[in-house]
């Protein structure tokens, strides 16, 4: 049986879908980029980073390719598609540069975009 990663990112879709969900392809170009909690941890590539491409996902505990996001992303495993396993993620701009994100609200964290 496969599972299915869902990556939650909240504010970023403010749209209301009636019965039809809105589904985009790719991550909004304001969350592209690499984030990291602070100059130190993007200096030395940390492994606690969190990597955002247009389609990708990736952080210390893997990384996915996103097949599509609404408020959830379905993701499969980047280096083997057939793998998939269940995940929420939570994305929450701060401003210019700046999130908070977690698995989940009790555990959310500061983040920067790195240069």
């Amino acid at each position: 049986m496969q599972t299915v990663s869902r990556v939650v990112l909240l504010g970023l879709f403010v749209q209301a879908a009636d019965a039809d969900e809105i589904r985009h392809l790719t991550f909004p170009n304001v969350m592209l980029g690499t984030w990291a909690e602070t100059a130190e941890q993007c200096a030395a590539k940390d492994k606690s980073n969190v990597v955002i491409e247009p389609a990708k996902y990736g952080d210390g505990a893997g990384s996915c390719a996103v097949r599509w996001i609404v408020l959830h992303a379905l993701c499969t495993s980047a280096s083997l598609p057939e793998k998939t396993q269940t995940k929420n993620i939570i994305v929450r701009p701060l401003g210019p540069d700046r999130a908070a994100m977690g698995r989940t609200f009790e555990d959310l964290k500061n983040y920067q975009r790195c240069p």
